[in-house]
């Protein structure tokens, strides 16, 4: 797509992280995965994101060592989301373990519409992680775990079909988990049954 083609990620094998970026999404993962695959140009980690992590992960990327493997970008307009998601071959959402037993991150349900598969690090009893693996729609690896989210992160790189079939998982779920329709007929019945 556009996007893709101006930032030069057309054809490239990209990992991909959209969204806010505290410190409790534990950055040092993505630094972590830019290392990991800092010798092969045809991999790159794009970190489209604001916040204290993102600012963390920028200055990272400044180390010439690093300069090709991790781009970090600021937020997006809203015109262009489906651009940033679509360039993914791989979609990543991290919490941090305290953060995890309370937040559902609402990127998790963005990125099911993308049909791209997904690599969380979260608390597996955390609602986005049970969805995506009850799905099939990625892996999930507990937080902090680095050697078990770089595994995962290898065998999505290395397995063409097993990205196409986790990312078809994960558009399926949402067309039958996003119709506009029923949500708003369970929510009025809700309202009708508390009113």
């Amino acid at each position: 797509n556009a996007w893709s083609r101006e930032l030069g990620l057309d054809g490239k094998f990209c990992f991909l992280y959209s969204g806010s970026m505290g410190l409790k999404h534990n950055p040092g993962l993505l630094l972590s995965l830019a290392e990991k695959y800092r010798h092969d140009t045809d991999v790159k980690v794009v970190v489209v994101a604001e916040g204290s992590g993102a600012d963390f992960l920028s200055e990272k990327a400044k180390d010439l060592v690093l300069q090709e493997a991790l781009i970090v970008l600021p937020m997006q307009s809203a015109e262009r989301v489906p651009e940033v998601l679509a360039t993914a071959s791989v979609l990543i959402a991290t919490l941090e373990p305290v953060a995890s037993h309370i937040c559902v991150p609402s990127k998790v349900l963005t990125y099911l519409c993308a049909k791209r598969p997904l690599l969380l690090s979260i608390a597996r009893e955390n609602l986005a992680a049970q969805t995506v693996n009850r799905e099939g729609a990625g892996f999930t690896v507990e937080p902090n775990n680095c050697e078990e989210f770089l595994a995962f992160a290898d065998d999505l790189r290395q397995n063409p079909e097993r990205c196409e079939g986790m990312g078809s998982n994960a558009r399926r779920y949402a067309e039958e988990a996003f119709q506009i329709e029923k949500i708003v007929d369970r929510f009025e019945g809700f309202l009708r049954r508390v009113l």
